[in-house]
C-alpha cells in the first residue's frame, strides 16, 4: 500500500478500503487465498479481490454488495478506530507547567 503510488488494479498484498456505507469502512490487507467476512457476507481475495479495479462493486456471498476503494490518506484515518484521551485537571496542571505557560502565551490544540 501507498499514498504515493497509485495503482489501478487491486494486487495480491495490497491494502484496500472495504466500504459497506457512510460511516463502515475497513481497511483489509488482501492476499491470495484469503477471505474477509462482511454482513453482506464473504469477499474472497483470489476470486473477488484481486486483479479488480479499484472502486469496483463486489458482490458477497449471501448476495450484497460493497465497494473496493483504493487507500487514499482521508480514507485510511476515517477507517481507523478511533479513541479519546481524558485529560484530568491534576494531568493540565502538569502539562500547563512543562510547558511554562503565562498570561499571553499561545497554545495550539490539534486533537
Amino acid at each position: 500500500m501507498s499514498f504515493v503510488e497509485y495503482s489501478d488494479f487491486i494486487q495480491d498484498g495490497d491494502v484496500a478500503i472495504v466500504h459497506l456505507g457512510h460511516n463502515s469502512m475497513t481497511p483489509v490487507k488482501v492476499q491470495h487465498g484469503a477471505q474477509t467476512q462482511t454482513r453482506y457476507g464473504v469477499i474472497r481475495h483470489s476470486t473477488d479481490l484481486i486483479g479488480q479495479r479499484y472502486g469496483s462493486k463486489v458482490t458477497c456471498s449471501k448476495g450484497g454488495w460493497v465497494h473496493i476503494l483504493h487507500p487514499t490518506p482521508e480514507l485510511w484515518t476515517a477507517s481507523l478506530p478511533h479513541r479519546t484521551q481524558i485529560l484530568y485537571t491534576t494531568d493540565i496542571a502538569m502539562v500547563t507547567m512543562m510547558l511554562e505557560l503565562k498570561p499571553g502565551s499561545v497554545v495550539c490544540e490539534s486533537g
